[in-house]
């Protein structure tokens, strides 16, 4: 900081000639002994939002006092869940720190931070998860500009979560065709999507997309391509022709001009009549047929053609292959938030640590996808997972 001192009637401000009196000039002293500078300190607040539980989203906001989670009525925040104990944890918030303290009460089945039993105390970082029986807390240090931010992001994902699932088809559980599906979006909301319907009285098509990235405009590009296979608005296609349908949906759905957006695909159609499946798949991992004399699950056959993904590159050409299904198999489709997930031990999945668990099943077609999903929660580190889980079954009476 600079400090001008005015002498007589004079009031410039530097450039002292010679005959300058020393008295007659304005003098500038430069002060140095003020206290050092101190950059403002953003306000930020400290948030539990529920990832995984009772009320998924539901956002908590920690302030001075201790917050005291538990079973019990008379808990801060109140968890209705059997695993909980009456007074099970407390949380601690210092001032102006991005860590919060958490205070295990002496509860049954503990507390756990990034899998880790609390003994007693422990710190819980920003971005950290907290694990309370079934309930999973994410720790958020925001920004107050932020906090709106989130917010507004929440309500934004949550109509695309809500408008996604409304486009999903129910489960069929007559006919010569039998689907059930499990789909569990994400906390960010990928871009998974898949659907079928019958092409004519005798033949069904049935598709799973998984758009890169994630977000509203992922969920949105999904149920776009989604809309525009139900209503089978590709021009000049024949929609019993899979290689047709991925050289369409690519020349439609340019990357270019989707905002860098491409997506992988597998589709297929069956004809009741032949007994024969025709399918084609772009940039996605194989399907997987299970004969129903295979119990064991030791010959699942693999059905993929090595195309691009959609949308990477105008005038690609596809392939198709086709097979023939026993009465009785059951097809598997998946997203690969199905497989690529962190253990428990902080190890990476992958198709091949997942394959196994198909022919692990001993219950009916209804409870398969089901049985699936939670086989993989049992192997994944707690907490949600890091991808839309989407999966999809048929089988072919």
């Amino acid at each position: 900081m600079s400090t001008a001192i005015k002498s007589g009637n004079r009031s410039q401000r530097s450039s002292m000639s010679n005959d300058d009196s020393p008295m007659d000039r304005t003098m500038v002293a430069t002060v140095s002994a003020l206290a050092p500078y101190k950059p403002p300190v953003d306000a930020r607040e400290h948030f539990l939002v529920l990832v995984d539980g009772w009320q998924p989203g539901l956002r908590i906001r920690l302030d001075g006092k201790p917050i005291k989670l538990g079973r019990n009525a008379g808990c801060d925040v109140v968890l209705p869940d059997s695993q909980v104990s009456g007074q099970h944890c407390e949380i601690h918030v210092r001032p102006n720190q991005p860590d919060v303290t958490l205070h295990d009460l002496g509860s049954t089945n503990g507390s756990f931070i990034e899998g880790k039993r609390v003994q007693a105390v422990a710190k819980l970082r920003p971005g950290g998860m907290l694990r309370i029986g079934s309930q999973v807390f994410m720790h958020q240090y925001l920004l107050k500009a932020e906090v709106a931010k989130a917010a507004e992001l929440d309500r934004d994902l949550d109509k695309a979560r809500s408008y996604v699932q409304s486009l999903l088809p129910a489960p069929i559980r007559s006919g010569p065709v039998l689907t059930e599906w499990f789909f569990l979006p994400s906390t960010d909301l990928g871009g998974d999507a898949f659907g079928y319907h019958q092409l004519t009285e005798h033949s069904f098509a049935g598709y799973l997309i998984d758009v890169s990235g994630h977000g509203v405009g992922a969920a949105m590009h999904s149920t776009t391509v989604m809309n525009v296979l139900r209503q089978r608005a590709l021009p000049d296609t024949d929609f019993h022709d899979p290689a047709a349908v991925l050289a369409s949906l690519n020349n439609m759905f340019q990357m270019d001009s989707h905002d860098g957006m491409y997506f992988s695909i597998w589709y297929g159609v069956y004809d009741a009549r032949t007994r024969k499946l025709c399918y084609a798949s772009g940039g996605h991992h194989p399907a997987y047929l299970k004969s129903p004399t295979d119990a064991a699950g030791d010959a699942i056959l693999p059905l993929q053609t090595r195309n691009l993904v959609i949308g990477a590159m105008p005038g690609v050409r596809f392939t198709d292959a086709s097979v023939t299904v026993e009465p009785g198999s059951m097809l598997y489709v998946f997203s690969d938030g199905v497989f690529e997930v962190i253990t428990r031990d902080g190890a990476q999945w992958g198709l091949k640590d997942f394959l196994p668990l198909l022919g692990a099943g001993s219950g009916t077609a209804a409870s398969e996808p089901a049985r699936l999903y939670a086989a993989v929660q049992q192997v994944a580190r707690p907490g949600p997972l890091d991808d839309d889980f989407s999966l999809l079954t048929v089988t072919f009476a």
